[in-house]
């Protein structure tokens, strides 16, 4: 923790927002527990939104199982304690602290390829062609690695069918690409060289450097 920078509140705002965003995709969501103080008075609760127009957050806590909500100006306060987010010091220390996932989020190698073709079986069905996808890791995955691996399947898939709901896009794909290889690095890049379309993804920043599916489309489609 001694490699954690000192941030502004604006900067902690952000942060509290990107860690946000990927909790409320969870089964599971743990929202970052926030005390934030102002001149007069301080407020605790969930971290649930912050809107940089309105310069306004949103805290949510509970009391006898009913919701409190607490709308907070962002231009009043001082100071802002931050708990329960351990798991995100990565995304604090501007990755100076490794991006760790947590066990249950980690696939195994059976998983990842159980995954893989159930993934090719969603594409065959969306784009009328059979595409085969290969996770393209030279060695044995790390844990990490295969995370990610996870999460670029699911980026895939939405990514292809975006496509497919164009039907130029879908036409142009299915006779330019047979298969997709993917790997992991420090850029985000696409080419298609003799019908493989071959993706690599940034996880230099974690999901902050990945594509979404719009980004990582305009990127196939400039190929096609």
């Amino acid at each position: 923790m001694l490699q954690l920078p000192v941030l502004d509140n604006n900067q902690v705002l952000e942060m509290l927002l990107e860690i946000a965003a990927i909790e409320r995709d969870k089964e599971r969501p743990q929202m970052p527990q926030v005390t934030i103080s102002t001149n007069l008075d301080s407020t605790s609760g969930f971290f649930v939104n912050y809107d940089s127009d309105k310069k306004a957050i949103l805290l949510c806590d509970l009391f006898d199982g009913k919701a409190q909500f607490n709308y907070i100006s962002a231009h009043a306060i001082s100071s802002i304690s931050i708990s329960n987010i351990n798991k995100y010091a990565y995304l604090l220390s501007d990755w100076k602290i490794p991006f760790i996932p947590e066990d249950e989020e980690i696939p195994t190698i059976l998983q990842l390829k159980k995954d893989i073709k159930d993934l090719e079986l969603v594409v065959k069905s969306i784009i009328d062609k059979e595409i085969s996808i290969v996770y393209n890791d030279k060695n044995t995955p790390e844990d990490t690695g295969k995370y990610y691996a996870l999460k670029v399947l699911v980026l895939l898939k939405e990514t292809i069918s975006r496509i497919a709901s164009d039907s130029l896009a879908k036409e142009a794909f299915i006779t330019s690409v047979s298969k997709i290889e993917f790997n992991l690095a420090k850029e985000n890049k696409t080419r298609i060289v003799e019908g493989v379309l071959f993706i690599t993804i940034d996880t230099s920043k974690v999901f902050r450097s990945f594509p979404n599916a719009i980004q990582l489309q305009e990127q196939i489609e400039a190929h096609l």
